[in-house]
């Protein structure tokens, strides 16, 4: 049995040039992904971030309850976004402050963060979801935690901030009528 050893050769040949041809593809879709991250203002270039008065970016995944969750679901009522970390303090005070947050103001609470929480762990508060997504992460420009979005209720950012500004953020969330209090009250 003889070796032909320039057909090996040149399929040699064309598997390396194939390899490199993929590698150059993959290195140009990441080089994209980083230039996507920023944005030309004037004479400066920074990095995006979703602005005041814009669409919130739409989005639909799954609660820690295995829940499928949207936010074009909760077009009616305004929504804040607290993304944080299971191992930042900051945050687990924050989180302290959910329940009040849903018993004060008519909203929906989303918490998201980048790990999953143990089964159990998850408080069962009404309207609070909590979701586990590197992804609204990446699509909301998410730098640092905790970081709060409000959404109004047409979808658009109506603030965003850090928890040093939650009072101010939440000055624009209508609060609770004391009538749908006393009925969250009596159906105890």
């Amino acid at each position: 049995m003889e070796v032909n050893w320039g057909l090996l050769s040149h399929i040699g040949l064309w598997f390396f040039l194939l390899m490199q041809f993929a590698i150059l593809l993959y290195f140009l879709k990441q080089i994209t992904q980083f230039l996507n991250r920023f944005r030309n203002v004037g004479a400066t270039i920074e990095e995006k971030t979703l602005q005041v008065g814009e669409k919130a970016p739409l989005f639909r995944v799954k609660d820690e309850e295995n829940q499928q969750i949207s936010l074009a679901d909760f077009n009616n009522r305004h929504i804040i976004m607290i993304f944080s970390s299971t191992t930042c303090g900051t945050c687990s005070t924050l989180l302290s402050q959910v329940p009040f947050l849903a018993d004060t103001y008519q909203t929906n609470i989303f918490v998201i963060t980048h790990d999953r929480r143990e089964k159990g762990s998850v408080p069962s508060i009404p309207n609070t979801y909590y979701v586990s997504s590197a992804e609204l992460f990446k699509n909301y420009y998410i730098k640092k935690v905790p970081t709060i979005f409000i959404i109004d209720h047409e979808g658009n950012i109506a603030a965003q901030g850090d928890m040093n500004e939650l009072e101010n953020l939440l000055s624009i969330v209508p609060k609770q009528t004391v009538a749908s209090s006393e009925t969250k009250i009596s159906q105890l």
